[in-house]
């Protein structure tokens, strides 16, 4: 119940768009993403691909409550996911889970591949197959601390944050980050580890923890969500570029699968596919409007 309570209170928070129908151009960003998402049909008769997914990470992944069942799962990473099961001819079937749980879904074998946003580390590379590197816009390229609207703009070097606690979702590359930047402050709190964004947010608001480490694009998706209540530090963490970009893992010891996927990866970046499916998936978790990403009234993105 409790991992009930906290999967909505993620998805009220990031779902800026529930009532989107109600205005033209809310319903073209809708029909930006949807023209991505529903390019890939995903029904072939290779058997089923099942991908572990922590849907409480947009513009990656997360929940649109107007809709049910999995189809209510949206995001960069699930068009990724529909694409990866459309070129391996399979049925698709999503996962939802938490960030942790998407890992240890795939070490057991319980499903084929997580694609969650994931960074690679040294300890991914160490217990998983580590795909290829996809590009889903500045979402790892760039990682910030956000904190309460009272806070905005103050703590933009690492001192500034001596006495403070902050935030990270566990088994992120964002506690990793955290624990090498600050972890040798003694005067800096590093113990604030959630299992999920949504219930890390509900404590910076409550005063829990004073700041909390994201992905760039995440922490634009929560501003969206709580102007309000939630704002940018003004730090950036300098991240190494072996950081940068995404990951999908795969059980260890599954070659034939990493090999097939690698090759997917290769054609979207080659046809240059991720732009596109990033920009969309940020219009529909509400982070930027539609002429800022330069789509037409039927959803189709202007290229010229």
């Amino acid at each position: 119940m409790k991992k009930f309570i906290a999967i909505l209170l993620a998805a009220l928070m990031l779902i800026s768009f529930a009532a989107c129908g109600e205005t033209e151009t809310a319903s073209n960003e809708g029909a930006a993403w949807e023209k991505y998402a529903k390019e890939y049909k995903a029904d072939g008769k290779s058997g089923t691909l099942t991908v572990a997914l922590s849907p409480d990470f947009a513009p990656m992944e997360f929940y649109d409550l107007a809709k049910n069942g999995t189809d209510a799962i949206v995001g960069f990473d699930v068009i990724l996911a529909k694409y990866l099961a459309t070129g391996l001819d399979m049925t698709l079937e999503l996962k939802p889970m938490s960030f942790d749980a998407c890992q240890a879904a795939v070490q057991s074998g319980n499903v084929d591949i997580a694609i969650s946003g994931f960074s690679w580390t040294a300890d991914r590379e160490e217990n998983y197959e580590i795909t290829d590197y996809y590009i889903a816009g500045d979402n790892e390229t760039q990682q910030s601390i956000i904190c309460r609207k009272e806070d905005e703009g103050k703590w933009t070097t690492a001192e500034d944050f001596a006495g403070k606690k902050i935030g990270y979702q566990g088994a992120s590359l964002q506690e990793v980050l955290v624990n090498s930047t600050f972890g040798p402050m003694a005067d800096v709190d590093v113990s604030g580890v959630y299992v999920d964004i949504g219930t890390a947010v509900e404590a910076l608001k409550a005063g829990n923890i004073d700041a909390l480490a994201v992905a760039r694009g995440n922490g634009e998706a929560i501003i969206t969500s709580a102007p309000d209540a939630v704002a940018f530090t003004g730090f950036d963490f300098d991240v190494d570029p072996k950081y940068e970009n995404n990951v999908c893992l795969i059980q260890k010891g599954n070659t034939e699968l990493l090999e097939k996927v690698n090759e997917l990866l290769g054609k979207a970046l080659a046809d240059d596919l991720y732009s596109g499916w990033y920009d969309a998936s940020k219009a529909y978790a509400g982070v930027s409007t539609l002429d800022e990403l330069g789509f037409d009234d039927e959803g189709n993105k202007i290229t010229e």
